[in-house]
């Protein structure tokens, strides 16, 4: 795809896609719960239709699929969702994915659950997919009424089981996260999904508790996607005078990818609520040349951050980037591979921390016939796409990988932003 950009003024309204992690939540809860969730804003990203495919799937058993195999293609998310829900699922599942998450691993997820008494094996290497999962029903796993999960390479694991908590027939149970506290406010977020659905739940430091309580069909609004909202802070960022309202976002948000608002400050955008929505404007403060950013929270964020840093000729300073592997690619060296293209140099000292040293604007102008590579990762593209407002034109290969997460992003920004137009090649 060629992407054009023009560095000019710009009043966009921009409807952004439902958050996908509420969303997968949400429909979590729905089949735990035994109901259609009534929701409104669903996501309509492709990890988000794919989970309420397979649900589908499992909650209706034909003899068309006799082995119950179960593809995740390369949703994570979705991957370890499922793990739970079919460990008290009865029925022989394999639980299969793209060649990437063959790669991405699970091990931690999987000793948690046999644990509490699940039955799953590993079809090739050990700690990652494909799974074997022997189902039971709650009755028949263990009847401990605690669990301890490693969340060091991914919070994910805490949520999948803690979201399965309420479906254990009458007993209180509790999690205790060892390792890493990496990306909590994602396991808040499930906390703060779960009560709203009347669960009786609550998290104090390390240990979550959840009280016997059933999930309660309710009218459930997701908001929308503070992590697609980044790539709107990127190219307010990159223009002279632009503005952008994002409809149905709060800065009271649960998502922790709302302190987006807070890290752009640096880079000279202002934010400020508006009923349902919020305003981010280009101000006119002096951007300062040398800004740090820990990403352990809110790793999605690292692609959009590293390249509006490379943008604005900033130099980054990064931490908290360990996870950052475990990704749909291996995003630190993917990052640093792309905007080595347009001179950024990127400086490595560790696994979790790495600069970057970025080339000025005047000297990005000067640049063309930039191609980059997407690595088949949705917020590698979108993070990039913006760049063309600082260089004129570029190409992403394999742009259509962003439906994964915000399947109307080029069409919003050819119809939304008047500055940034697509053509596919």
């Amino acid at each position: 795809m060629r992407i054009i950009g023009l560095n000019r003024t710009f009043d966009a309204d921009v409807n952004l896609v439902g958050s996908k992690s509420e969303s997968n939540r949400v429909l979590m809860i729905g089949y735990y719960g035994g109901f259609m969730p009534r929701v409104k804003n669903i996501s309509e990203s492709d990890d988000t239709q794919l989970l309420r495919k397979l649900l589908e799937k499992i909650c209706v058993k034909t003899d068309e699929n006799p082995s119950h195999m179960l593809d995740c293609a390369n949703a994570g998310t979705v991957l370890r969702f499922l793990a739970t829900a079919l460990s008290f699922r009865p029925g022989d599942w394999i639980l299969t994915g793209s060649d990437r998450m063959l790669q991405r691993p699970v091990g931690d997820l999987v000793n948690a659950l046999r644990n509490i008494g699940a039955d799953i094996e590993y079809m090739r290497q050990e700690g990652f997919p494909p799974l074997k999962i022997n189902g039971k029903t709650s009755v028949e796993m263990s009847p401990t009424t605690s669990v301890s999960i490693d969340i060091t390479r991914s919070s994910q694991y805490a949520s999948s089981i803690l979201l399965a908590m309420p479906f254990v027939e009458s007993r209180r149970m509790s999690i205790h996260l060892d390792g890493d506290m990496s990306s909590v406010p994602y396991i808040d977020m499930t906390v703060g999904v779960m009560r709203k659905f009347g669960v009786d739940v609550h998290r104090d430091g390390r240990d979550i508790i959840v009280k016997p309580s059933d999930y309660q069909d309710v009218e459930y609004v997701v908001e929308s996607d503070w992590t697609c909202a980044s790539y709107w802070y990127e190219i307010v960022a990159f223009s002279e005078n632009g503005r952008a309202r994002l409809r149905n976002l709060s800065l009271a948000s649960k998502q922790g990818d709302a302190v987006v608002a807070k890290w752009f400050e640096g880079f000279g955008v202002t934010t400020i609520q508006d009923g349902n929505d919020i305003i981010i404007e280009k101000n006119s403060s002096i951007i300062k040349k040398q800004l740090s950013f820990d990403f352990v929270d809110n790793p999605d964020l690292y692609p959009t951050i590293a390249a509006t840093c490379a943008g604005l000729g900033v130099e980054g300073s990064f931490t908290g980037l360990r996870n950052l592997v475990h990704k749909e690619s291996d995003r630190g060296a993917a990052m640093a591979t792309e905007l080595s293209k347009i001179g950024t140099l990127s400086e490595k000292f560790s696994d979790n921390e790495l600069i970057i040293n970025s080339k000025s604007v005047k000297m990005l102008s000067e640049i063309s016939n930039v191609v980059f590579d997407s690595h088949n990762d949705h917020r590698i593209a979108m993070a990039l796409a913006p760049l063309a407002m600082k260089i004129g034109a570029i190409e992403i290969n394999n742009a259509e990988v962003v439906s994964k997460s915000y399947p109307n992003f080029w069409k919003e920004i050819n119809y939304s932003h008047p500055d940034v137009s697509t053509s596919t090649m």
